[in-house]
């Protein structure tokens, strides 16, 4: 037994045609050929639903059974992450291939990417697949949170704009939790790991006034080290050390009035886990030509075939700083150090570690109130309040080169300094829904309203190390404010008993606004007409769908939607007149997606086998998609948030779930993207206009198959199984521009496989345990990078996590 795994051991027991190309033919001939037999076999035998995973989903904002929800929808009940050790956001992309769970600039700065909707660092955009908590916009901001107490995950692809707003052009996750149930009952869960991770989550029901009042409180610790070491402190990156609680109560004065309210508070503390280098660009070894400059990872040197000098800020400054390693110097240089970043990707060399520190408040009430006997009025109101602290150093070494200080002057940090995120959000929606014309109409209607401020200080400091004060010692500062206004109205009619039409549409009304606050890099006056900022956006949203239902188990159907993502002022842009154009610079458009789904889910038995099986074939078509991208203005880079003309992405997505026979399980999931722009050219303020070339987080391939076995062991005994996931994925880009200011911007393809072994209701007990192993193959691979090629003349990776092994220990009461 290794040293790793003893000490995580003992820890966690101290601590517990519209559709072209092969897109369509696949739906389509899938579709026609699986009717038939899959139908002739469903006539055959009833269906057991329980056999064949067929939960119930809220996709459309009303329960239903996955099986006949017509929408591409991923979903999976509480014992289900539990058994495939899903415990973060990350996690989830292993469990529905071609959603990405990407670090921004650390381990904490997450964010969604799914059929080709992303969100860029440093745009200031929304992001464009927005998870919910209990149906509320949950976004906790820069940190990562706790995830624990969950009923179920719910991941709903493509454009959800009629029935849950702007910005979900990509999709939507839904988190939801359990209720408080009418029976004193609970769990606590213990887990222990490699690099001394500790966890225990626990809940309980306390029903107070018997079918009218009841309570659950729930809650999480988990502690642990990261997996990459800074090897000039050597402490560990990425270490976690939160503590959430939540409070659930549900109250049922009546039997037609239902209300709950949840209270959750997230306290994160820990480090950030960074990225070391990937690549840089070296200075022009003669001045002016391109050709005369490489891109290196420290071993081999690619020719610079842009036809345009590449940002070199790093080379530039540190590029000769050939010594022992320290503030500044490193053997080898910038060379030599990118030599040793890519040999050793969970090591790092930073002149100082990188604290993590965020406090979130989130609180919603959702009342149910039943009018007659088909129709009921909802209400779904949140609040939540964030702030994190981030520190960092994008520069991915032991250089000076951009750091997340500044030193001097107002908004001084010191070292290691951060940045600091303030957010405050409130939003309320109001429902009708209900069934009329004998249960054949279904329809929602509604209004919402939200109001969002932010306060962001993001400090910049370059070259500390070897200018005193630093050659650049600045920041950032600005206050954000989004007010968003919208109706809607979603009608489903059953035209005949096996045909379904749907037809809905939403119109928001944005007022969006900013002010630079004081200390910002522009020097505008924080107190002058100069400094604030505002404009109004709107723009409609809308569902159309069939769903011709075979028979009870087979079902097609077709979706046409649209939706948006509301435009905004970026606070890290100047806040200046274009000359070009005549706008503001730090401005950028509504950005307007509709897409095309054909699909078939099977939920049934071919023969006594229970099949689940669900495949898609979509197109996504954006019109001035969100990016940014960074271009020389005044012989310096400036980055600005820009709309890119036209991009598309298409592709299919496919799963399936076999009950083979009483001991064996299996199951698959696949999805290809084909993710371009299709109209190139970008206007850049002051510069005139730039080409984007590559699709950032948009793998071409992504997949994952499972299989579960189940020992014929006696009843006493309990239920022992050993379940094997293997996922693998394509390489990916992780900026806009990897043929012309950012090369070198691709990161390989990639497969893991994970393993566990679970012994369930251990001796006709109520306590469970299971083993597992993360990364078996001890693969080492990269997740993500960060593009600042064309700003600091550097790229980072993040490394994936390494082979993890763990122990897990349940109790139910």
């Amino acid at each position: 037994m290794d040293g790793s795994w003893k000490s995580a051991r003992e820890f966690g027991l101290r601590n517990g045609a519209l559709l072209r190309g092969s897109a369509s033919a696949v739906a389509v001939v899938l579709a026609t050929l699986a009717t038939p037999v899959l139908a002739q076999a469903a006539q055959a035998q009833a269906v057991d639903e329980a056999a064949t995973q067929d939960i119930v989903v809220t996709a459309q904002r009303r329960e239903e059974k996955l099986s006949k929800v017509p929408v591409s929808v991923v979903a999976y009940n509480a014992e289900a992450l539990q058994t495939r050790n899903i415990a973060s956001e990350q996690d989830i992309s292993s469990l529905v291939p071609g959603l990405q769970v990407k670090n921004g600039q650390n381990s904490n700065q997450l964010s969604y990417s799914m059929r080709g909707q992303s969100l860029d660092p440093f745009s200031g955009t929304s992001p464009a697949v927005l998870p919910y908590l209990n149906e509320a916009p949950y976004n906790p901001g820069n940190t990562a949170t706790a995830f624990f107490d969950l009923a179920s995950v719910q991941v709903l692809k493509g454009p959800q704009g009629t029935l849950f707003g702007r910005n979900a052009t990509g999709g939507a996750v839904l988190y939801t939790t359990p209720m408080p149930g009418n029976e004193f009952a609970g769990y606590v869960i213990a887990r222990g790991a490699s690099r001394e991770f500790g966890q225990v989550q626990a809940a309980v029901d306390l029903p107070i006034i018997k079918d009218k009042l009841a309570i659950r409180i729930a809650g999480d610790i988990t502690r642990g080290n990261g997996y990459v070491t800074n090897i000039n402190t050597g402490n560990t990156l990425g270490d976690k050390n939160s503590r959430s609680g939540r409070l659930t109560i549900l109250f049922t004065p009546t039997d037609t009035i239902k209300n709950v309210t949840i209270l959750q508070h997230d306290r994160v503390r820990g480090t950030e886990g960074v990225g070391g280098i990937f690549n840089y660009y070296s200075r022009l070894a003669t001045p002016g030509d391109p050709t005369s400059q490489f891109i290196s990872d420290g071993t081999n040197h690619i020719t610079n075939t842009t036809g345009t000098p590449l940002s070199n800020t790093l080379a530039a400054i540190y590029g000769a700083n050939d010594g022992p390693a320290g503030p500044g110097f490193f053997p080898g240089a910038v060379e030599g150090y990118t030599k040793f970043s890519r040999a050793n990707p969970y090591k790092i060399f930073l002149q100082y570690d990188l604290p993590h520190k965020a406090n979130n408040t989130f609180v919603s009430n959702t009342t149910e109130v039943e009018v007659g006997d088909h129709a009921k009025i909802k209400n779904i109101f949140s609040y939540m309040k964030g702030f994190s602290f981030t520190s960092g150093n994008l520069g991915g070494g032991p250089f000076g080169s951009l750091w997340l200080f500044k030193l001097a002057g107002i908004n001084a940090t010191g070292v290691p300094g951060g940045q600091t995120f303030r957010s405050e959000t409130y939003s309320d929606e109001l429902q009708l829904q209900g069934t009329a014309v004998d249960g054949k109409l279904n329809y929602t209607v509604g209004a919402f309203y939200s109001n969002q401020k932010r306060y962001e200080i993001i400090p910049i400091n370059i070259g500390a190390d070897v200018v005193p004060g630093g050659i650049a010692d600045i920041s950032y500062a600005y206050r954000n404010r989004q007010t968003s206004k919208a109706i809607f109205a979603q009608l489903s009619y059953q035209l005949t008993d096996k045909l379904t039409a749907t037809l809905g549409g939403r119109y928001t009304w944005e007022t969006v606004g900013i002010r630079q606050a004081e200390g910002n890099v522009f020097g505008v006056d924080p107190n002058s007409p100069a400094a604030d900022q505002s404009t109004k956006l709107s723009a409609p949203a809308w569902t159309a769908s069939l769903q011709y239902q075979i028979d009870s188990n087979n079902m097609v159907y077709f979706n046409q939607r649209g939706s948006f993502r509301a435009g905004n002022l970026n606070g890290t842009v100047a806040p200046f007149t274009d000359p070009l154009t005549g706008k503001a610079a730090n401005l950028f458009k509504n950005e307007k997606v509709h897409d095309f789904e054909l699909g078939y889910k099977f939920n049934g038995r071919i023969s006594s086998v229970p099949v689940q099986f669900n495949i898609a074939a979509y197109k996504v078509i954006v019109k001035d998609a969100q990016r940014a991208l960074y271009a020389i203005v005044g012989g310096a880079p400036a980055g600005f948030t820009v709309n890119v003309p036209k991009a598309e992405t298409q592709g299919v997505e496919v799963d399936g779930f076999f009950g083979l026979t009483s001991w064996l399980d299996v199951g698959f999931n696949l999805a290809y993207t084909d993710a371009k722009y299709t109209q190139r050219t970008v206007p850049i303020p002051f510069v005139g206009s730039l080409q984007v070339d590559s699709y950032p987080d948009a793998p071409k391939w992504a997949g994952s198959v499972n299989a579960e076995i189940k020992f014929p062991v006696p009843e006493k005994i309990g239920k022992v199984s050993l379940r094997t996931d293997f996922y693998k994925q394509s390489s990916f880009f992780f900026s806009n521009t990897n043929g012309t200011s950012t090369p070198g911007t691709q990161l390989d393809g990639y497969s893991t496989l994970a393993m566990r072994l679970n012994w369930k209701e251990i001796m006709e007990s109520r306590v469970s345990a299971a083993v597992y192993v993360r990364n078996l193959t001890k693969n080492t691979y990269y997740v993500s990078g960060y593009a600042l090629g064309a700003s600091n003349g550097v790229n980072t990776a993040y490394p994936g996590e390494p082979r993890t092994f763990g122990a897990e220990l349940s109790v139910k009461f």
